[in-house]
């Protein structure tokens, strides 16, 4: 087989595996070609064809037994009309775009329809919604839960839905009191890694601006935290500011004016995600200041594409179309007797760019 020179080695061998198995050369519980035949195939290292076993594994289609080798976990056949509900808190905006095309993209090949809705982040219209789960001839539920930082006043719900058989995986948080399979990203961690990276730069004066009625943004706020602590470092209470979904088009912007029009403002700001720090960027530039000359950002969630930004945002990397893909997966391992709670949190990467700078 001809090697494309443009893909990646292990996107090579993992294209390949998928083509032996929804194209039926290998069946269900068949066994695939060994590590030492696909290196001599594609001219490659072991350790790239276990990478790409290893990606394969976690998305459900292969499976390895100790001592006999790799096997097809990949079962084609149509679902009918067996329904999947996606439940977002959003449809559109920084992220969900590419978690509901990762899980729309599972879900059709595996002959499962889609059924998508969003809470807008309300409790009320979540409960909305899994009521109409209950209703109609859904299978599985894949939901991010709404304003997940506080209590989940729709329990019982939720109970009723596992009484009754349907599979649930949560989405970037989960509830406490609903012990479920899920796919999350180590937001506490990411949090963590931003600010170290800011603290490493030589900031202390660092500002951090989180959306605090979810998880994500109470676990980014804690690794905010702890980084000061791990190094040592005073921070300034006065430089973290809170919002809610009610707030998050405006408390940003107009935080981060009052931070910067202080006698002692910040030298960084650490934000919730990117759109927050696209927020802050304005008001750093209505200030008359510069990114990253004046004033150095983080944001989080790499979802400004860097070609079309005037600022080459740092920022945490979401792995949004793999997360879909995975929890997708799961289902659908769940729905078919394969797994019976899988659950997966993904570590965060620093992507570094142009926003920061040594002071």
């Amino acid at each position: 087989m001809k090697k494309t020179p443009d893909i990646p080695k292990c996107e090579m061998v993992k294209r390949y595996v998928r083509h032996l198995l929804k194209d039926d050369i290998i069946a269900y519980g068949e066994k695939l070609p060994s590590e030492h035949d696909l290196t001599e195939k594609f001219q490659v290292s072991r350790q790239t064809v276990r990478q790409a076993f290893g990606e394969l594994t976690v998305e459900g289609l292969i499976y390895k037994e100790q001592g006999k080798g790799t096997f097809s976990n990949y079962k084609k056949g149509a679902k009918g009309s067996q329904i999947v509900a996606v439940v977002t808190t959003y449809l559109s905006g920084f992220v969900f775009p590419g978690i509901i095309s990762g899980i729309e993209q599972v879900l059709s090949d595996e002959g499962y329809m889609m059924l998508l809705s969003n809470t807008n982040n309300i409790k009320e219209r979540e409960a909305q919604y899994l009521k109409s789960v209950l209703e109609h001839n859904v299978v599985g539920m894949i939901i991010e839960p709404t304003a997940s930082s506080g209590p989940n006043v729709n329990s019982r719900l939720f109970s009723v839905i596992r009484e009754k058989g349907i599979k649930t995986v949560f989405i970037n948080a989960c509830y406490d009191d609903f012990d479920s399979a899920y796919v999350l990203l180590n937001d506490k961690k990411g949090g963590y890694t931003a600010t170290e990276y800011l603290l490493q730069l030589g900031h202390t004066r660092i500002a951090g601006i989180f959306k605090t009625d979810d998880k994500q943004g109470v676990n980014r706020m804690q690794g905010f935290t702890d980084a000061f602590r791990t190094y040592g470092a005073d921070g300034d209470q006065r430089l973290i500011g809170e919002y809610d979904t009610a707030n998050m088009y405006d408390y940003p912007y107009m935080f981060a004016q009052s931070l910067l029009r202080s006698k002692n403002r910040p030298t960084a700001f650490f934000c919730y995600n990117d759109q927050c720090a696209l927020m802050v960027i304005q008001a750093i530039h209505d200030q008359g200041l510069s990114v990253p000359e004046d004033i150095s950002v983080v944001g989080y969630d790499d979802s400004i594409s860097p070609l079309n930004s005037e600022v080459k945002l740092t920022t945490i990397r979401h792995p949004k179309q793999e997360m879909g893909v995975q929890a997708a997966r799961f289902m659908v391992d769940m729905l078919e007797g394969r797994a019976e709670k899988p659950q997966y949190t993904h570590e965060p990467e620093l992507i570094v760019r142009k926003s920061c700078r040594n002071i």
